[in-house]
């Protein structure tokens, strides 16, 4: 899974799931479900409008999403 973030304005951000076939609508459940399968989000894709600051606050809360993730999966 391939997570997609757009930027059009300084308010309005867009994000898509890439599940290797398809761009859709973000979902946190499809997140959640695809990390629970395959343990690893690919890297993500950031459009040209959003900030360093920006990307490293993303990559850095889907660090902290999946780390949740997995420890709620060793808790089962």
């Amino acid at each position: 899974m391939k997570l997609i973030f757009r930027k059009k304005n300084d308010n309005d951000m867009t994000i898509l799931i890439h599940d290797g076939i398809e761009e859709k609508k973000f979902s946190y459940i499809d997140m959640v479900k695809s990390l629970l399968q395959n343990n690893h989000f690919e890297e993500s894709e950031f459009s040209e409008a959003i900030t360093d600051k920006e990307k490293e606050s993303i990559n850095k809360m889907l660090a902290d999403i999946k780390k949740v993730v997995y420890e709620k999966s060793d808790d089962a």
